[in-house]
């Protein structure tokens, strides 16, 4: 698609069908029949890397992404992509069956494993050997410190900037413990493409008939790819079940699309109570 046919900032903004939740910290609009533009200065031009990255080395199903923009008065970044028919599967899920919901799982499943095929880049961190996105390598300081947001050559080099960043807010003897339980859980794994953020709203469900108009089918689409990376094998399901605490049927899904790291989701736990509150 050319960019003359691309969506001009201005027509972006005059846009009132608001796809987003109230409290999102991007806006996320859709744009005529065709586009969805997802803007904001907390939007990263980072996920139309991804985006572009996962559809040329892999099959994941995941939006088309035409071209981006940036308003240089504002520092907003917009990414334009496809209008992706369907719903969320947290707004889908009470009116699937359980056969449906096995589906869903089984995509979910594919999906995953056709993202661990891409061949690993020897490094953890962002596209291009940029620092990690996730949350817990966030600094205040931009351009980002290395030795706190990486990239990391190795899991021990990533290890040393979690307990870093922990350094700033915990007893050096508590570090020291965590140190110690991280050396015992936290390595030998392998790095995997990892979308990051899992999670229901993240997934939209399309539902469509057969040519023959006799059988429902239903196609997934993953969505909001801007924390996701190189990170430790590990990384994506213990992040998928962060909000699995309140939602046995994600729980129950997660569970049956991808390998479970209990010693790993624990510790990783521990850290995140730490960053996060």
């Amino acid at each position: 698609m050319s960019g003359s046919m691309l969506p001009s900032i201005a027509t972006i903004l005059q846009s009132t069908d608001v796809l987003s939740a109230p409290d999102a910290s991007a806006t996320v609009v859709r744009v005529g029949e065709y586009f969805a533009v997802k803007y904001g200065t907390s939007v990263s031009l980072l996920e139309a890397q991804n985006l572009s990255f996962i559809a040329d080395n892999s099959n994941v199903p995941v939006p088309k992404t035409y071209g981006t923009l940036t308003e240089e008065s504002t520092g907003r970044n917009f990414i334009i992509m496809e209008m992706v028919p369907g719903e969320p599967l947290s707004k889908a899920r009470p009116n699937l069956t359980s056969a449906e919901k096995r589906d869903v799982a089984e995509q979910i499943q594919r999906a995953m494993i056709n993202l661990r095929n891409i061949p690993p880049a020897g490094y953890i961190g962002s596209l291009a050997r940029q620092p990690c996105a996730d949350g817990v390598f966030w600094a205040p300081d931009r351009p980002a410190d290395p030795s706190l947001s990486g990239p990391f050559d190795t899991e021990d080099d990533m290890n040393q900037g979690i307990l870093r960043k922990l350094e700033s807010s915990e007893h050096r003897s508590y570090v020291g413990f965590l140190r110690t339980l991280m050396l015992a859980t936290l390595h030998s794994h392998r790095t995997f493409f990892t979308h990051g953020d899992l999670q229901p709203k993240n997934v939209i469900v399309q539902r469509s008939t057969s040519a023959r108009g006799e059988t429902s089918l239903l196609k997934i689409r993953i969505i909001d790819w801007e924390v996701a990376g190189w990170y430790p094998e590990y990384w994506e399901s213990c992040n998928a079940t962060i909000s699995a605490r309140f939602d046995a049927d994600w729980l129950d899904l997660v569970q049956s699309a991808m390998s479970m790291y209990p010693h790993e989701y624990l510790m990783m736990q521990v850290i995140r109570q730490l960053m996060f509150y």
